[in-house]
């Protein structure tokens, strides 16, 4: 989830960029080590890009029928997506953060979608539920981009992602001959994320 869903706004100080280095001690000036797009990392930003990197990978075991292994990337992210919040609220988040954070999240969901393709959930009923998931989360993350809502109003995309793959991971290990059923569980993940329910933060 975004640092906006978590009601933060991006901030931060000298000492929490990655990539940059004093030039003397006390001196309060920086020295470039690197390139100017990556300078702008911050160390919470390092967790969102563990998480980017395991659902990205999600999506390939998934495509090599290494489910377990998909699930587990899926469910590893959502601990980084947590913990990178916390990061970010005790020593700051930057600007950039906000967006790669995004980013993040929206492929979640994708890998979740694919992750469901993978596991028997088929035909057009799963084309529009997917659809409609990667549609949800998009809206979502840019509204709360956008208009910089606090709180949370919905179900967090990583959240969606998560309980989603969940459910299918479930359904595969122990019902794989009616798996197809949980395509119910992806409409209603699409409509949660869209929605004005309520959450309290954790």
């Amino acid at each position: 989830m975004t640092m906006l869903e978590h009601g933060m706004k991006p901030q931060g100080s000298e000492n929490t960029n990655v990539l940059e280095q004093p030039v003397a001690e006390g001196s309060g000036q920086t020295s470039p080590l690197i390139f100017k797009q990556l300078r702008a990392l911050r160390w919470p930003d390092m967790l969102t890009l563990v998480g980017l990197l395991c659902v990205s990978f999600s999506v390939y075991f998934s495509f090599k029928g290494y489910l377990v292994i998909a699930f587990i990337l899926i469910l590893t992210q959502f601990l980084l997506d947590y913990y990178d919040g916390k990061l970010s609220r005790a020593i700051g988040g930057g600007a950039l953060g906000v967006y790669l954070d995004s980013f993040t999240d929206f492929m979640a969901v994708a890998s979740s979608v694919v992750f469901g393709w993978f596991a028997g959930i088929t035909g057009i009923a799963m084309l529009i539920a997917g659809f409609l998931n990667v549609g949800a989360a998009s809206i979502r993350l840019a509204y709360f981009t956008a208009y910089k809502q606090k709180g949370f109003v919905g179900i967090p995309t990583v959240l969606a992602a998560s309980a989603v793959s969940t459910i299918t991971f479930l359904g595969y290990l122990f019902a794989p001959a009616h798996v197809g059923w949980v395509v119910i569980v992806y409409f209603v993940s699409a409509v949660a994320m869209i929605s004005d329910l309520r959450l309290k933060k954790l």
